[in-house]
């Protein structure tokens, strides 16, 4: 025969084939797996071992492939020559080594409202990458369920879910936080303001099983937003997870809360006296902030009445214009000599006096206003306050 390991079609015809099967066993009740493969003629596999009797201590079997790296890659090299007779085809075991599993459940609402998955974290304790293929999960020599992994390289963990775990039951709900100013700032003009934005959520837990569970809620991670409390077990790219021991036949609850550091910043000339005295009444305001808020809505209802009086004589005029048009339409029924003709005249003459009073008013009312925005302008241009 020849040596399959040294020999360039073996390779090739491993490398088609690719066909992958992996079962991890959970025995007696001890979450614990055996990583088993082979290589044959014609393609790989990785079967079920039997089953282990301790799930803390890892055994060590001696494996028979060495493992190497390729780039991205990652190829199996059999350790032990071996020869075929023609036209025949062997099953060589890759990983016969056993891999430490904790079991767990994983709470998503996301994946499933009620009930979490049950589930495995896997950690890869052998030497060598462990390709991606389907697992076949066993709760005391029974069948649990199937999982999938990718390729996990050595060392590396993963959290496989296998079945839905209907003993646990989690009840989600949204509780409110007031948002609190946290820090006022006045800047040449610019009031910064620093918020924080906060929410919470509840889970409400309960196991009606007769074993505790060890539970992992998966909790979503948002740009911006930091949590509090409590400090999650894991972070990972997109999701926090908290670990919750939920007791045999009983309950328990989670509240995960969350904050958000704001700031905004606002003209204060453009803010409304509303926000004005808000931001002047927030307890995190220094004294001489308030003070210098204080002195600003001041000026602005000044202004603000200055404003009025212009318009109010505008409005008059207005209504003066409406009535005058109305006696130039009777007049031009009347005879000029007429006593009511005369009466027209008179009102009229009247009228435009008036008129003349109130532009010179809004005149003067116009230069006051404009001056006092220009001082105030000036006012909150020259403070500088933290």
């Amino acid at each position: 025969g020849r040596n399959l390991a040294a020999a360039p079609e073996a390779e090739q015809l491993a490398r088609k084939a690719g066909r992958t099967l992996r079962r991890a066993e959970l025995a007696d009740g001890a979450p614990a797996a055996r990583a088993m493969g082979g290589m044959g003629g014609m393609g790989g596999y990785l079967p079920a071992a039997a089953p282990v009797p301790d799930f803390d201590g890892i055994a060590s079997v001696q494996g028979v492939a060495a493992g190497e790296s390729l780039g991205n890659l990652f190829r199996y090299r059999v350790a032990e020559p071996v020869s075929l007779e023609r036209q025949r085809s062997a099953l060589l075991p890759i990983v016969a080594e056993e891999v430490a599993v904790e079991r767990l459940a994983i709470y998503d609402e996301r994946v499933l409202a009620k009930h979490p998955l049950a589930g495995v974290r896997l950690k890869n304790t052998t030497a060598l990458d462990l390709m991606q293929g389907p697992i076949t999960v066993y709760d005391q020599a029974a069948y649990a369920g199937d999982a999938r992994i990718d390729d996990l390289a050595a060392g590396a963990e993963r959290l496989l879910s296998y079945a839905v775990a209907l003993d646990v039951e989690a009840a989600p709900r949204l509780e409110g936080r007031p948002e609190e100013i946290t820090r006022v700032r006045l800047v040449r003009g610019t009031l910064a303001v620093t918020r924080k934005l906060a929410r919470a959520k509840a889970f409400a837990i309960t196991n009606d099983g007769a074993e505790p569970v060890n539970l992992l809620v998966e909790h979503p991670l948002e740009s911006g937003w930091n949590v509090v409390s409590p400090r999650p077990a894991e972070t990972t790219r997109d999701r926090h997870r908290f670990a919750v021991a939920v007791p045999a036949a009983g309950k328990t609850e989670l509240t995960v809360v969350e904050e958000m550091p704001l700031e905004e910043s606002f003209a204060v000339t453009g803010l409304g006296e509303d926000l004005l005295l808000v931001y002047a009444r927030a307890a995190k305001t220094s004294p001489r902030i308030r003070e210098a808020l204080a002195e600003v809505i001041r000026r602005r209802q000044a202004l603000a009445e200055l404003d009025r009086e212009q318009q109010s004589r505008q409005q008059e005029i207005a209504a003066i214009g409406e009535e005058q048009a109305r006696i130039r339409g009777n007049m031009e029924r009347l005879e000029r000599g007429s006593e009511l003709y005369v009466r027209y005249v008179k009102k009229f003459e009247e009228q435009e006096t008036r008129i003349e009073t109130l532009r010179g008013e809004i005149a003067r009312f116009a230069e006051q206003a404009a001056k006092a925005r220009r001082d105030l302008e000036e006012f909150v241009a020259g403070v500088e306050l933290e």
